[in-house]
């Protein structure tokens, strides 16, 4: 009988050290364990900037313009840079020259893109464009800024006056920031909603809360009838981090 007593004493302080031991490894363990890192969140999708159309226009004697509409679907993320080339072939496809530039998009922006003052010997009759990869930005909650045009007038030019045609209107910086540069771009639509003519200016040191009047005249003829004028205006949007609110 005490043999027995003893053999379950012995079990029993048994018992009692392996929890004893196995409660203290386990508080080690929690307390020393590594911290289990979350992975990463999936990367944000961006979507490549969609171009409408592009087009050739003739702007005089073997001179043309091209103009482009593009659009970013990207409605969080905006392009502070991209560089673009437009290629120009003829009637039989063969490459007559190319057009390179660069430019920005806000989030959800659809603007045009126009080059001007084209010498080529050989008319042109195809315009592609093709945009390199943008340096994108995240811009949360974007609401687009205070920059408009209003007071849109636009006429074949007066007898004498050497223009064509001509847009007029002004333009309001109704920000609380001076603006370096504001892009302004004008596409003139005839029947069927299709564009006949393009046009550009460029706004420096447009001034908060400053209204500016201003002209696009087109000095060489073109085919078609005006039914209606399409103005963007835009700025770069990055090099004025105080527009984004962020």
């Amino acid at each position: 009988m005490n043999d027995r007593r003893r053999l379950f004493k012995k079990i029993f302080i048994a018992v009692i050290y392996l929890a004893i031991f196995t409660g203290l490894g386990t508080g080690v363990y929690f307390l020393f364990r590594p911290t289990p890192v979350s992975p990463p969140p999936p990367a944000p999708t961006i979507y490549p900037i969609n171009i409408i159309w592009s087009q050739i226009f003739v702007s005089g004697q073997d001179l043309y313009s091209i103009g482009a509409k593009i659009r970013n679907p990207n409605t969080s993320f905006g392009a502070s840079y991209f560089t673009y080339t437009f290629y120009l072939y003829d009637t039989s496809g063969t490459l007559l020259s190319t057009k390179s530039g660069d430019s920005f998009i806000w989030p959800g922006e659809s603007k045009y893109i126009i080059e001007a003052g084209i010498e080529l010997p050989k008319a042109p009759v195809t315009a592609k464009l093709q945009i390199g990869e943008p340096t994108w930005h995240e811009v949360k909650d974007f609401k687009s800024i205070d920059l408009t045009v209003d007071n849109i007038f636009y006429s074949k030019g007066k007898t004498g006056s050497g223009k064509f045609y001509e847009v007029n209107a002004s333009a309001a910086n109704d920000t609380s920031y001076d603006l370096n540069k504001v892009y302004v771009s004008a596409v003139l639509f005839g029947r069927g909603n299709l564009p006949v003519a393009v046009n550009s200016t460029i706004l420096e040191n447009f001034k908060s809360k400053e209204r500016r009047p201003f002209s696009m005249p087109w000095f060489s003829p073109f085919a078609g009838t005006v039914t209606f004028v399409d103005l963007s205006i835009s700025t770069n949007l990055f090099e004025r981090p105080e527009l984004l609110g962020q």
